[in-house]
């Protein structure tokens, strides 16, 4: 059922941002004495925001999933962790543009890795972030204490899974609704179990790093790979965020750490040379959040990216 509509419409600007075109346009305009004509074109666009819809979503969460995961989704049960998020009594919000049949455009969604853990999907995902991890000793280790099968013990801490994946042009303004009526959603469900009163929060994101993006050379491997960006040599621990609600949960965060993916694609490095100089690296986030870090977290955002 639908929850409501974001209090004002969203403006998304779909007119080009390159200076040379617009001066030509301008031009144009001038030779055509058509002097009225807008230069820019803005969509009204209003959000709707929706509960968990087993019988419309699987496959867009499907979806969602694999470009959450990147390169990795392979990695992963992206059917088993749809069925996970769209079960019975699940917690979680979609937003659409046309109606609850229609395909959402963003997700918010948390499943519990603690009453999960026999689940196949779920022991897939633990092994993953294990083995990224491995690295940062610390993290590592208080994943493993978090995440092993004695974990499902009434006594030992509870984890939960954040799902949040959007379309690359949704602005911002759109999580911090999301994120409050995620919460609100736990809490009632808390006042009939403890199904969703976590301790932690795992989150796993994408970041990425800008790079030369050259054309790939049959026989030079590392030329695929594009090299590092010469202005960014002496800041390799600098990343961009596809979210950047993120930087506010790495800030507050328990552990956090970037990675490589374990399967490399060069398609999506070599994909913004269409537009730019340059290519984008993505990098494996992960997060681990407390759950009064997280509510701080989602005050942080609602300051910082308030809606318009």
């Amino acid at each position: 059922m639908s929850k409501r509509q974001i209090e004002s419409d969203s403006d998304i600007d779909v007119s080009s941002t390159d200076e040379s075109d617009t001066e030509l346009d301008q031009q144009k305009q001038q030779q055509n004495g058509d002097d009225d004509v807008e230069m820019q074109e803005t969509v009204n666009v209003d959000f709707d925001f929706f509960d968990l819809n087993p019988d419309v979503d699987f496959h867009a969460l499907k979806n969602f999933l694999r470009q959450l995961l990147g390169d990795d989704h392979s990695e992963f049960d992206t059917s088993g962790l749809a069925d996970l998020i769209l079960a019975k009594n699940a917690v979680g919000t979609t937003i659409k543009t046309e109606g609850q049949e229609s395909d959402p455009y963003a997700l918010l969604s948390v499943v519990s890795i603690s009453d999960n853990l026999t689940q196949p999907s779920v022991k897939q995902l633990i092994e993953y972030v294990l083995g990224q991890t491995k690295n940062k000793l610390e993290f590592n280790i208080t994943l493993k204490k978090l995440l092993s099968a004695n974990a499902s013990e009434g006594a030992s801490p509870r984890v939960g899974l954040i799902v949040s994946e959007r379309l690359i042009n949704m602005p911002i303004e759109v999580v911090p609704p999301l994120y409050r009526m995620l919460s609100e959603e736990m809490q009632k469900a808390d006042n009939a179990n403890d199904r969703f009163n976590f301790d932690y929060y795992l989150i796993i994101s994408k970041v990425y790093q800008l790079v030369d993006a050259v054309e790939k050379d049959d026989n030079d491997e590392d030329q695929s790979r594009g090299k590092k960006r010469k202005a960014n040599e002496q800041k390799s621990a600098e990343f961009d965020y596809f979210h950047l609600e993120d930087q506010i949960l790495e800030a507050n965060a328990t552990y956090n750490g970037v990675f490589d993916y374990k399967n490399k694609s060069q398609q999506e490095t070599d994909s913004r040379r269409v537009f730019t100089d340059y290519g984008i690296d993505p990098k494996l986030s992960i997060i681990l959040i407390d759950k009064d870090n997280l509510a701080n977290s989602v005050t942080e955002m609602a300051q910082q990216f308030p809606a318009p």
